[in-house]
């Protein structure tokens, strides 16, 4: 999916905090995140509600900006970025996996995925026309483009959502909570679909409550209390591609 080269970094924290502040009341939400993550790398931030996973990862999609600390997405420095120039960096950079979908509804498939490759000035028509076929082919969704949202399952359209973040051939994939809303059958197939995305290079960083779905990583990150209580390599490979490429056809 991806030529980003394995031994670069594609996502730096230094001393990352987050402040809400109130006039009765200042809230920690983060303090003194240090993280690095290499392009490849599938890792897996986990905790309990309330402990900054949430705003780590707004942080981290350029949603929103730290208090205090320096980030660095792809050698890029986005920690004093306007909001024009964060959004930029955000399409080009970032893809997303909503819990949600986040699909518009009165859009195809094709048109879902296409949409945000609209707004890149870098792209021509072909490009993006080629982009978001190879998108919908990776995630076996070819069959289904001319779909509207509703006529398609909850894994199907979560599916569509994934081809819609790697279409834009993002240094990383942030995903939130992306088998929150879909039945254990579905979740299956849409976990597996994001290991063979990253056995194909694809950089994965995903939020969960989930103690078993962050065990399928190959990095698992703690956080408690906004900050980091652990960080262990729990794999350098995950398992086979073609278990996994079956799986994601079967619906």
């Amino acid at each position: 999916m991806t030529d980003k080269n394995p031994s670069r970094t594609a996502i730096e924290l230094k001393a990352i905090a987050k402040v809400y502040s109130t006039e009765a009341l200042e809230t920690h939400a983060l303090q003194n995140i240090n993280l690095r993550i290499n392009h490849g790398e599938f890792i897996a931030i986990a905790g309990q509600s309330g402990c900054g996973k949430s705003t780590l990862l707004s942080i981290l999609g350029l949603l929103d900006t730290a208090s205090s600390g320096e980030y660095l997405l792809d050698g890029h420095n986005a920690s004093q970025l306007s909001r024009d120039e964060r959004a930029r960096l955000r399409n080009k950079e970032i893809g997303f996996i909503f819990q949600s979908f986040n699909l518009i509804s009165d859009l195809t498939i094709y048109e879902n995925v296409e949409l945000p490759l609209t707004y890149r000035t870098d792209l021509d028509a072909p490009e993006i026309e080629k982009r978001v076929l190879s998108a919908l082919e990776v995630v076996g969704m070819t069959t289904r483009m001319d779909h509207f949202p509703s006529q398609l399952s909850g894994g199907q359209q979560q599916r569509a959502a994934v081809a819609r973040a790697i279409a834009g051939k993002p240094a990383i994939l942030l995903a939130d909570e992306p088998c929150g809303n879909l039945d254990s059958k579905n979740a299956e197939i849409v976990m597996q679909l994001l290991e063979k995305l990253n056995q194909d290079g694809a950089t994965i960083c995903m939020v969960t409550h989930d103690p078993t779905s962050a065990r399928r990583a190959q990095r698992y990150v703690e956080l408690f209390d906004g900050q980091i209580v652990q960080d262990e390599v729990l794999r350098s490979v995950n398992r086979g591609r073609n278990q996994n490429e079956k799986a994601v056809h079967e619906i």
